[in-house]
């Protein structure tokens, strides 16, 4: 490259700009350096990880607990596409990849 051109891609940018694989890259961080990596939240891929989802949404202990609210966002979509909420277990289809 010449010193004035400029890029806007880099090789393995793909490991960052897609939702799941910055996902499944930063839970790897967090395992090894837990105290520098506790900045975002605990996040699960679909359909791999439903179990753990599940667990989440029926682990409602005591009177006072309520349901926690979960961001689901479609793995391969941009532009806030598809992008939901929810508090039920139901919305989620096993078989659908989601980062939640």
């Amino acid at each position: 490259m010449l010193p004035y051109q400029r890029i806007n891609h880099f090789p393995g940018m793909f490991q960052l700009s897609r939702k799941n694989n910055l996902g499944r890259n930063l839970m790897k961080m967090q395992k090894v350096f837990p105290k520098e990596y506790k900045f975002f939240p605990k996040t699960y891929l679909l359909p791999v990880e439903y179990g753990e989802v599940a667990k989440k949404f029926l682990n409602k202990k005591g009177k006072k607990k309520r349901t926690p609210t979960f961001i689901v966002k479609p793995e391969a979509s941009c532009q806030g596409r598809g992008i939901f909420l929810t508090q039920k277990l139901e919305d989620l289809q096993p078989g659908e990849h989601y980062v939640v």
